[in-house]
């Protein structure tokens, strides 16, 4: 498994939605999760499941 480093900056400023970034970056990273989909669901949606499944992991993320 690879690494995540994080560290804290003096110059950089986040905002408090700054925490997608890395839930991002650990989903396209570290899972398959829309490859997975895309074989597991069938049909041919105009949106496709991985983007759906990822806008609702980042709303969940962000208390909404």
């Amino acid at each position: 498994m690879k690494k995540i480093v994080i560290e804290q900056s003096s110059k950089a400023f986040y905002s408090s939605h700054s925490g997608l970034a890395l839930v991002g970056n650990l989903i396209n990273g570290y899972t398959s999760l829309c490859e997975r989909l895309e074989k597991e669901v069938p049909g041919q949606p105009r949106v496709s499941h991985g983007d759906v499944v990822k806008t609702y992991l980042g709303l969940l993320c962000l208390g909404k």
